[in-house]
């Protein structure tokens, strides 16, 4: 079938003028999909006549054959390896979810392959004022199968100019037609825009003809129109659509890639892009010898008491970096770089779309751990965007600054990674004191922030109180900075009545019981009975701010704000029909009792998390939520929603099935719509853990002064670590079985010494280090893991040790392990002796649990870099780049493809937030 474009109007004959009258206009029918935009309560005009299929029917059309029987569809048809196959080159199945192939409202037009037919409009009159006909169309087969016409009523009057340029079409009852123009489908399941301009066939009656005359393939149409221009499309690399279609994709709501700047430059360790070696060398420049601050160049000893991992000393941390990463990045990494630039490439390539990019800083950290001065925020925040903007630059064939909607909606449908640029620090433009700054200094600021600085994305509010709002109570070192900026301490009073639970000074962690002695810190929070929360709410200046923020169409964050100044917010911009955003979210019903339930004050419910009717008042405005990745530990969301109750077992806590609890939740109470993560990377906050090995339930009771200490749910441990299975299934064989990923906080508990030397054992089997050939004494190994493993290499019992006059453990360790790999049970003859029937079991279960880690998901692609890799099961979320591996895992443990839909339309959902706020904007 010939297909005609814009161009063949120079090749028509002039227009003869006639003297017979112009065709008299069709009348639509009242039930027809041919409409007139705008028509209730229009004023009078001519409206462009516009087919689409939103009334869920064919009504305005005539279906013949079979193909279009059951027409219309209704929303997301296809899946992600249909319509972009290799979108995900990292494997895994997580994102093969429904994917938007660019139709217009709910209905839409999408053919079976095995059917055949034609759909033809009704008849209408080519207007002069809207002379561009346009469409979407997509699909699969041959232009001649599959196509859509633009048919011209043949008459006596266009007989002379029309018959000899284009084909003559007998529609049965109707009577003849010209087709003077035809596009046919392009072999991509996502609808282009096709366009014609008809302007020579003003006046003259015409109808759209859909034919699938296809019996392997189909065709995607929608939104047939008339318009006045020629309408705005996509090029064909991004392909070929709306500029307005929606996008596929998840969103991150909260990162903080450019860490490394920020508090004074020392404490945080790594650089975000660059070369690996350069970027991430071992720490110990800044975090001394062990991770105490002892014998670095910069920094001090209370560097000793920060990224305490729960188990051994609780000081100090390993500083291995490149090449060997054997000390960060862990999941519980908090100032180390988890953000390095091909981390931040592999989560693009595993589905990430939208990331927002946040500013941060801490002047008391960057004070306390010598920092480069000025550390001011302001100053941070220059320095941050600067940077960041030009990692952007540096990476743009796959990323790009996102400063508008429009902007990443673009940047998306070329496939590239939108970047938001926001900020998250304690003292916005450098104000402590209220008395000091103008609204018209905070105008100016913010106007300076958003028209020459790109930022899009803002808390008002962070740690501290500040000139805008009362800040979340939800950790004592919060009111700790809180005095080093304002030398006062919050004024607290009861939450009781809204559910919190959390006291200040009831675990207040080693950060604090240094700033007794250096700050002469004592507060008298205990006098406050009941849950604490702040009294401070916005304040007159921040109701101002958050107007201003309003009118520039910017995204006000609403997490770290008090529950006082969320309630006085969100009555603020409901006023306007203004979104919002909580970037990094957690949820007061899903928290633990105090006393009842858990011993940890950190589990229990505080003002820093959302209750549900904040969370409905959110969803109500249009606004997104994104639940924070590390949910710690929290309750069943079963407990809170009945019918969600098993859809995914809350039995591993800090894992991907805590994250999925908060996830469902959010799901529900926003309606499906608006919900992403956010991750906090680089922002102090540890990531999920893993779900085997040695740290597998790892907040049910972490050790950690100031944070996690829970003997209470301690108990669970044993049984969490059983229950596990289906873990994520790696393409490649791990290849890094040093010490440091078989130590947790499990050991001594859990798991006992010996239990540890056998999972390592089998790390080394796994990873091919056979000590019977391999000089495995160059790699960290527990002794007894040698042994161990050279049972599992042994190909018969001949080559296994026998015991000598001393024997020890050794032959009997090999024989056990021999005898689990080979399948075999221990027998009753001198070679299976009482000490192997015990240590046969302990082998037994460790070996089944890492064949439960080999999961049933299609292999994913391995992390790996210098000498190491990753493995969500038994590392957790080292870095950003294992946000594919997070995903998959989810899958794993029982969310199916439509569950996932919302996550993987997050992107799009932010979009859609953002282009409210810009529209709601336009009428302040």
């Amino acid at each position: 079938m010939m297909r005609l474009n814009t161009t063949d109007k120079q090749t028509l004959p002039p227009r003869e003028e006639s003297s017979e009258q112009s065709p008299p206009r069709v009348e639509i029918p009242e039930n027809s999909s041919l409409r007139l935009p705008g028509m209730a309560g229009a004023t009078a005009g001519p409206r462009p006549p516009c087919f689409d299929f939103e009334s869920g029917n064919l009504s305005g059309w005539t279906a013949e054959g079979e193909a279009f029987l059951k027409q219309p569809v209704r929303g997301d048809r296809f899946v992600t390896s249909q319509v972009r196959p290799g979108i995900i080159p990292l494997g895994g199945d997580y994102w093969n979810g429904r994917y938007p192939v660019g139709h217009q409202g709910e209905y839409w037009i999408s053919t079976e392959g095995h059917l055949t037919g034609t759909l033809t409009s009704d008849e209408f009159v080519i207007e002069a004022q809207f002379p561009w006909f346009n469409f979407l169309i997509g699909g699969h087969d041959d232009e001649d199968a599959c196509c859509v016409s633009l048919l011209i009523k043949a008459t006596e009057a266009n007989q002379q100019r029309l018959s000899e340029a284009y084909p003559l079409v007998q529609i049965e009852g109707r009577g003849a037609f010209y087709q003077v123009f035809a596009a046919g489908v392009h072999k991509d399941e996502r609808m282009r825009r096709e366009s014609f301009l008809a302007e020579h066939y003003a006046g003259e009656h015409a109808c759209i003809r859909v034919v699938d005359n296809a019996t392997s393939g189909h065709i995607n149409v929608d939104d047939f129109r008339f318009s006045t221009d020629a309408p705005a499309t996509l090029p064909i690399e991004a392909g070929g659509g709306d500029p307005a279609a929606p996008v596929w994709g998840f969103a991150d709501l909260h990162t903080h890639p450019m860490a490394h700047l920020a508090f004074g430059g020392v404490a945080f360790w790594g650089e975000s892009d660059g070369s690996i070696e350069s970027a991430l060398p071992w720490c110990t420049p800044a975090h001394g010898i062990g991770g105490l601050g002892i014998a670095g160049r910069e920094g001090n000893v209370l560097m000793s008491f920060f990224e305490q991992v729960g188990y051994g000393l609780d000081v100090g941390h390993r500083v291995g970096g490149y090449p060997q990463f054997d000390g960060w990045p862990r999941f519980t990494t908090m100032v180390h770089q988890q953000m390095y630039i091909d981390w931040i490439r592999r989560a693009y390539d595993g589905g990430l779309r939208l990331m927002v990019a946040h500013v941060l800083n801490n002047e008391m950290m960057a004070n306390q751990y010598d920092g480069h001065a000025p550390y001011d925020d302001k100053t941070a925040v220059e320095m941050q965007i600067a940077a960041m903007k030009a990692v952007a630059a540096r990476h743009a064939d796959w990323m790009e600054i996102a400063y508008s909607h429009a902007d990443a909606r673009r940047i998306i449908h070329l496939n590239k990674l939108a970047v938001v640029l926001g900020i998250e620090v304690d003292s916005l433009g450098n104000w402590k004191d209220p008395d000091a700054v103008t609204e018209d200094e905070m105008r100016s600021y913010l106007h300076h922030l958003y028209h020459d600085l790109g930022v899009r994305h803002l808390f008002p509010v962070h740690m501290v109180n500040n000139v805008i709002s009362g800040t979340a109570i939800y950790q004592d070192v919060f009111s700790l900075v809180n005095y080093f900026l304002h030398h006062q301490y919050f004024q607290v009073e009861d939450g009781s009545a809204y559910a919190i639970q959390f006291r200040l000074e009831e675990d207040p962690g080693p950060a604090i019981e240094i700033g007794r002695v250096t700050q002469g810190y004592n507060p008298p929070y205990q006098q406050v009975s009941g849950g604490h929360m702040n009294s401070a709410g916005l304040t007159s200046k921040g109701r101002f701010f958050l107007q201003e923020m309003a009118r520039l169409g910017m995204l006000i964050e609403v997490d770290h704000m008090s529950h006082k100044a969320v309630e006085e917010a969100l009555t603020l911009v409901e006023q306007y029909d203004y979104p919002v955003v909580a970037g990094h979210i957690g949820f007061r019903e899903l928290s633990w009792q105090r006393h009842t339930e858990t011993e940890s004050i950190h589990k229990c419910a505080s003002e820093g998390l959302k209750t549900a009717e904040q969370v409905e008042r959110i969803r109500k405005l249009g606004g997104i939520i994104a639940p924070i990745a590390s949910q710690s530990d929290i309750r069943d969301v079963g407990d809170v929603i009945p019918s969600l109750k098993g859809k995914v077992r809350d039995d591993c806590a800090g894992s991907s099935k805590t994250w999925a609890q908060a996830y469902l939740y959010a799901v529900e109470k926003m309606g499906g719509r608006g919900v992403a993560i956010g991750t906090d990377t680089n922002g102090f906050a540890k990531f999920n853990g893993p779900r085997f090995g040695l740290n597998a339930g790892y907040f049910l009771d972490y050790n950690v002064a100031g944070m996690g200490i829970d003997p209470k749910r301690r108990a669970l441990r044993k049984e969490q670590a059983r229950v596990q299975e289906n873990g994520v299934r790696y393409g490649e064989p791990l290849i890094d079985p040093r010490q440091y990923r078989f130590e947790g906080v499990l050991q001594g508990d859990v798991y006992d010494d010996m239990d540890r030397d056998i999972w390592q054992a089998i790390a080394l089997y796994k990873a091919g280090y056979n000590p019977w050939t391999e000089p495995v004494d160059l790699l960290e190994l527990f002794e007894r893991a040698k042994h161990f493993a050279k049972g599992f290499f042994a190909t018969s019992d001949d080559q296994l040790e026998r015991p000598g006059l001393l024997p020890g453990d050794e032959p009997w360790e090999q024989r056990a392990a021999f005898l689990v790999k080979t399948g075999q049970q221990p027998g009753h003859s001198v070679r299976d002796p009482q000490r192997v029937h015990e240590i046969y079991p302990k082998v037994l279960a460790i070996w089944q649990k890492w064949q439960a880690m080999e999961g049933d998901n299609p292999p994913l692609k391995r992390s790996r870099a210098g000498q190491r890799d990753f493995d969500i099961n038994i590392d957790g979320v080292a870095h950003y780049g294992m946000l594919p591996d997070l995903v998959q895992d989810l899958k794993n443990v029982g969310l199916t493809d439509d569950d996932l839909l919302p996550f993987f339309r997050s992107a799009e959902d932010y979009i859609q937030t953002w282009e409210k706020c810009e529209r709601q904007s336009k009428l302040l």
